[in-house]
């Protein structure tokens, strides 16, 4: 930044000059040359501003836990709890490690949170508005699941009741991802406190 300031310096303070040798002829030219410095400048400023280009990197784990942070916290306050809940969305539904890297690497916090909203808009969601839309429901949640996430999704169902309409431990549930229903399983285990569900 303080380049280009000099070089603004240098062209007021030496425009003849710089007219008497060729190089600028006229003050349009000079004008022109002026405008041209003051865009560059601008370029560099807005390159600096802290959420600019902050961007998830996960060549490493070291370098992936830091720019995770970096990223968050270039974020408004405001976001840094939708930014790790979104994330706590990206894990739970990832297959691997390796899918949930490639799905960060390169990524900006707005980026990040653009995706979330993505996912959970196509996450299925329990429906107990009648028996065969809870049976409908469950299948499609038990489909879009990691394989990781199967056996929970096996051992919470046992100890579910059979659906009848008006039950309150499944109409509490009703309109639930499964990724809620896991962080409301102290709940669905104080109904059921023979059911132990694994996490």
């Amino acid at each position: 930044m303080i380049f280009f300031l000099r070089m603004l310096h240098y062209y007021d303070n030496n425009k003849n000059t710089l007219s008497s040798i060729g190089k600028v002829k006229t003050m349009s030219q000079l004008f022109s040359t002026r405008i041209a410095a003051l865009l560059i400048l601008s370029a560099v400023l807005l390159s600096a501003i802290p959420g600019c280009t902050k961007r998830i990197d996960t060549s490493t784990e070291d370098k992936y836990y830091k720019t995770l942070t970096e990223v968050m916290d270039s974020l408004p306050a405001s976001k840094h709890r939708e930014f790790d809940e979104g994330m706590s969305t990206i894990w739970f539904y990832s297959e691997s490690d390796d899918a949930t890297n490639a799905m960060l690497n390169g990524k900006s916090g707005k980026e990040i949170l653009a995706l979330v909203e993505e996912m959970k808009a196509s996450l299925p969601k329990l429906d107990t508005s009648s028996k065969e839309a809870y049976d409908d429901s469950l299948a499609k949640m038990k489909a879009g699941l990691p394989k990781t996430k199967v056996s929970t999704f096996n051992d919470w169902l046992k100890g579910m009741p059979a659906y009848r309409k008006g039950n309150p431990k499944i109409e509490s549930l009703n309109g639930m991802t499964f990724q809620k229903i896991v962080e409301n399983l102290d709940f669905v285990n104080s109904q059921n406190p023979g059911v132990q569900v694994q996490q």
